[in-house]
């Protein structure tokens, strides 16, 4: 019987017990590069995904995450991640688990074979015509994320799918297939180890590709953040500092004066602009502090 990808057994799993700690441990790290080259094989696909999500951050659509297990966690990640990272707005994401939000605590296996759950929770995100759904599946067959793509397909919402076994219903729904040539894992079925790095290491890359070009990431710096704590804060002001050459005092009160806002603080320094002049200045160019720079 041929398994698909995602469930066969890596040959170095025989006998793995019996190695040292410090081989064991090196053979696991192999695995996961080896898993992380699949992503350089999908580099095509992966701009075409980013170049998709950038049109529905422009437009402020809407933009939902979904998933099972650990693919589906890889996706709350990168979901919950944005808003802070590059300030994505919040009201306009959405997450789709299998099992919601109370199956986060054990990780009920059941919930993913459930295809009605998956249509319904699509239906209740609000997500429609011109709105993006991105949807993680290792094996590409999981029936709770193919529901959400088939109720996407009818809504006319965008998808992109990123599965690790060729071929899989999940790639030949997604108007957006990401298919990641992983190798079998150390432990068979594992896909959280891996197919789950390959899986991680394309949201990052998409997100952030797209908050390049989108201007929430200007010369190094994520110029876009919610400084909500201590370290943020002291991330912000040292973001304006490099970008406006100022003094520590200086950015400490021209981002309180923005609000903790960075693009709205670095116009006011470097063009000398008051707050609303600076936020009139920024929304004439969606946003984007790269021209001014």
């Amino acid at each position: 019987m041929t398994l698909p990808t995602t469930e066969d057994r890596h040959p170095l799993s025989i006998g793995l017990s019996q190695k040292a700690d410090e081989e064991i441990l090196s053979i696991m790290l192999d695995r996961q590069v080896a898993a992380l080259t699949a992503a350089s094989e999908a580099i095509p696909q992966i701009a075409q995904a980013a170049s998709a999500l950038q049109r529905a951050a422009s437009s402020e659509s809407r933009i939902g995450y979904a998933g099972a297990g650990s693919a589906g966690l890889t996706a709350i990640a990168d979901c919950l991640e944005l808003p802070g990272t590059f300030g994505f707005r919040a009201d306009r994401m959405c997450i789709l688990y299998a099992g919601g939000a109370e199956n986060l605590l054990n990780l009920e296996g059941v919930h993913e074979d459930d295809n009605l759950a998956g249509i319904d929770d699509f239906h209740k995100s609000g997500l429609g015509e011109g709105d993006i759904l991105i949807g993680v599946s290792a094996s590409g067959s999981t029936p709770y994320t193919l529901g959400t793509f088939q109720a996407a397909r009818q809504a006319g919402t965008v998808t992109i799918g990123i599965a690790n076994n060729p071929e899989t219903p999940l790639l030949t729904e997604a108007n957006h297939p990401i298919f990641l040539q992983t190798p079998p894992e150390i432990i068979a079925g594992s896909t959280r180890l891996g197919a789950a790095s390959a899986q991680k290491a394309v949201l990052n890359m998409i997100s952030t590709l797209v908050a390049l070009r989108l201007g929430h990431a200007v010369r190094g710096h994520m110029v876009n953040l919610v400084a909500d704590n201590e370290k943020l804060r002291q991330r912000a002001q040292r973001i304006l500092q490099d970008l406006t050459d100022c003094a520590p005092e200086t950015a400490a009160d021209a981002l309180q004066k923005a609000n903790g806002r960075v693009k709205v603080a670095v116009l006011m320094l470097r063009d000398g602009l008051g707050v609303s002049a600076a936020e009139n200045a920024l929304a004439l160019n969606d946003g984007n502090l790269r021209p001014f720079l």
